[in-house]
């Protein structure tokens, strides 16, 4: 399975950016019954928005220190990907809150 092992599912904000661009595929392929294919594809818009900003928002941070290099990742936000989660969480709230309507 070498197509799983180039993903890089070790963040969570990935495996959202990844389980959005399945919601969205599945919204084109799949016509069930019971669910509305536009409330899945405004979920998976959410879903990759918010996996997006928080891509963006990864910074490597590495310094001299205690005699070697010391390195580690954190998340550093902008304005622009502030504006991502923003919209990413509106657009999940909302048409979450739709699909589960949809569901009763």
């Amino acid at each position: 399975m070498k197509i799983l092992e180039n993903l890089k599912l070790d963040k969570w904000y990935g495996i959202v950016l990844y389980l959005g661009v399945l919601l969205i595929a599945s919204s084109f392929i799949f016509k069930p019954e019971f669910l509305k294919e536009k409330h899945l594809f405004g979920l998976g818009i959410g879903m990759i928005l918010i996996g997006i900003a928080y891509w963006m928002s990864e910074k490597h941070l590495s310094e001299i220190a205690y005699g070697g290099i010391l390195s580690t990742q954190i998340i550093k936000h902008n304005f622009v990907s502030i504006i991502l989660i923003i919209f990413g969480i509106g657009f999940i709230g909302l048409f979450g809150f739709k699909l589960f309507l949809t569901l009763i």
